[in-house]
């Protein structure tokens, strides 16, 4: 997400900068807990894993992020395919005691994004929000 502002009114540039900092700061709080409250739930992994960076506020930039293999097939869904045998003899799931063979047609999976209805809120409802509130009362 890129956050731009015009400054017109003779005001303190550093006084300014550090204004927006925080307007950024809380509006990547913001959006960690929208995409927490967004992500879809069945281990819990998933939201438990979308992280901030770094995680004080004063930086220009900030990361959004989720490390957890699936969380991109999740956001934007995945298409059928296979699934073929990679270093064992055949697929199986051992906790459920089930063997499938050498491979599989996964069937795909729907997106059921969490990160992007965050990001569109925050910029639509938040930075506005924050904007207002850092600009007039200076907090």
């Amino acid at each position: 997400m890129n956050i731009n502002f015009n400054i017109t009114a003779k005001v303190d540039k550093n006084l300014a900068i550090d204004q927006l900092k925080k307007v950024l700061f809380r509006s990547m709080i913001k959006m960690q807990e929208l995409a927490v409250i967004n992500c879809p739930v069945d281990t819990g992994l998933l939201s438990w894993n979308i992280k901030i960076a770094p995680t004080t506020i004063g930086y220009n930039k900030y990361l959004l992020y989720n490390n957890v293999e699936y969380a991109e097939a999740i956001e934007y869904g995945v298409d059928p395919h296979v699934i073929k045998v990679k270093n064992k003899k055949v697929l199986a799931n051992e906790k459920k005691g089930l063997i499938f063979g050498k491979s599989v047609m996964h069937p795909g999976q729907e997106a059921q994004p969490f990160m992007r209805p965050a990001l569109d809120q925050v910029k639509q409802i938040w930075v506005p929000r924050y904007f207002n509130q850092v600009m007039k009362k200076g907090k």
